[in-house]
């Protein structure tokens, strides 16, 4: 951050589908101007605000705001030019577990921003390998699974060179604590908090017991797939695919980078707030 408030870069990232998060980016930009702060704007919003754009992968920002749910959060995490620049979620989903203000609360965010009243959230990331290819950086996770739902996959799993086990399951995957609230969640795998420095590896509709088991974040993960003859996906944050071919690796391991986050409110406020617990 820059000591100068008048020297803050905010950037501007939106949903587009919906009027509602577009009339709260137009309102969010205004007052980032009425305060006299540069802000630069997503190429799909400037366009519908009528604005200069700036292609996400492009921004140098102090600052990230960002409108709309956990997917465009995730869209952010993967796109941004620098990936440690904190993001500040503002709730347009269905979930937004990611986020951390209503619509009605972006003005008073951003002021408390201004005036220091915030703390940073610093999340851990999962990069993969493919074979010979290096997929994206995960914030939620990485999943293994058959590219045809009705089939079920055999993979062998191994955890820094040991094998584990030999998985008859829909699919495994490889989370974060960020993650671990988010499809590791739906496939019965725990929740994590964000200051524990782990990974979850889960199962998906496993054929045995073997559901789920939490490793420290420093280790690596290998899974091979068998079966299906026809292959399998790596899929990162539910949007980056890659071919799986039987017989090869994924691996997983620890991001040099990681996520940064504006945070109010405790984790605990948010995960009693966002889930039917």
């Amino acid at each position: 951050m820059v000591d100068e408030v008048g020297a803050m870069r905010f950037g501007l990232l939106s949903r587009i589908d919906l009027p509602e998060a577009l009339e709260v980016a137009g309102r969010t930009l205004n007052h980032l101007k009425s305060r006299g702060l540069e802000a630069l704007v997503e190429e799909g919003v400037a366009e519908a605000l009528g604005v200069e754009p700036t292609p996400l992968g492009e921004m140098e920002v102090d600052l990230l705001v960002v409108v709309g749910g956990d997917g465009t959060l995730l869209r952010a995490a993967m796109g941004l030019r620098n990936p440690e620049t904190p993001m500040l979620g503002v709730d347009m989903g269905r979930r937004g577990f990611l986020a951390e203000v209503s619509p009605e609360e972006v003005e008073e965010a951003i002021e408390r921003i201004l005036r220091g009243d915030y703390r940073l959230e610093e999340c851990l990331k999962l990069s993969s390998r493919c074979g010979g290819q290096l997929l994206p950086d995960a914030l939620n996770e990485v999943l293994v699974a058959t590219s045809k739902p009705s089939k079920m996959a055999e993979m062998e799993v191994y955890v820094d060179g040991t094998h584990l086990i030999t998985l008859q399951a829909d699919g495994v995957l490889v989370a974060t604590p960020t993650g671990s609230t988010a499809y590791n969640l739906s496939a019965g795998g725990s929740i994590l908090t964000p200051g524990v420095e782990a990974m979850i590896l889960t199962a998906v509709s496993p054929y045995s017991y073997f559901r789920s088991v939490v490793l420290p974040s420093g280790s690596r993960v290998e899974i091979e797939v068998r079966r299906p003859r026809a292959g399998a996906l790596a899929i990162v944050d539910g949007s980056f695919q890659a071919e799986v071919k039987p017989g090869s690796r994924v691996e997983v391991w620890a991001s040099s980078h990681r996520a940064r986050f504006i945070r109010f409110d405790s984790f605990y406020k948010r995960l009693r707030r966002r889930l039917p617990l």
